[in-house]
């Protein structure tokens, strides 16, 4: 019963790691479109990105997103499927492990797309800009690290 239930909360935690990955502060976008375009915006002025810097990273903002729609990388916490499963009279494990299995596919298929579009935008950037965008990172994680301190 316990390795059962320490599964099903391995399973659950691991999708909601994953989604909190790619959802971000979901509660202040409507949408990844909007989110994409802040980050964009952002990334243009901050590092003062040459117009075909802009072009390159433009086209790569698109092309995540398209690779999102075709994935089907949905938005909710946790999906209807398991939300149905709960209302049920038994919970179905193995539906339960087959769901999550094909959410990690698509996340791993995804991330790998993320990585090669992180590369291109990578070797586009000047040294300066590339130490520019680490401290943006460091700076835009330094605001969520302040709830961990004790």
């Amino acid at each position: 019963m316990f390795r059962k239930v320490s599964k099903i909360a391995a399973i659950l935690l691991t999708l909601g790691m994953a989604t909190l990955l790619t959802q971000g502060c979901h509660h202040k976008w409507m949408s990844h479109e909007k989110r994409a375009n802040y980050i964009v915006k952002k990334l243009k002025s901050e590092l003062d990105l040459t117009d075909a810097q802009s072009a390159s990273l433009e086209k790569i903002k698109d092309e995540v997103l398209a690779k999102r729609k075709e994935l089907k990388i949905g938005g909710h916490f946790v999906p209807k499927e398991f939300v149905e499963e709960i209302r049920a009279d038994k919970l179905n494990v193995d539906k339960w492990n087959k769901l999550g299995e094909e959410k990690e596919k698509k996340m791993a298929a995804f991330r790998v797309f993320f990585t090669k579009k992180a590369t291109e935008f990578h070797a586009i950037l000047t040294p300066e800009q590339r130490g520019k965008l680490a401290d943006l990172i460091l700076k835009f994680q330094s605001k969520f690290d302040k709830a961990d301190e004790d």
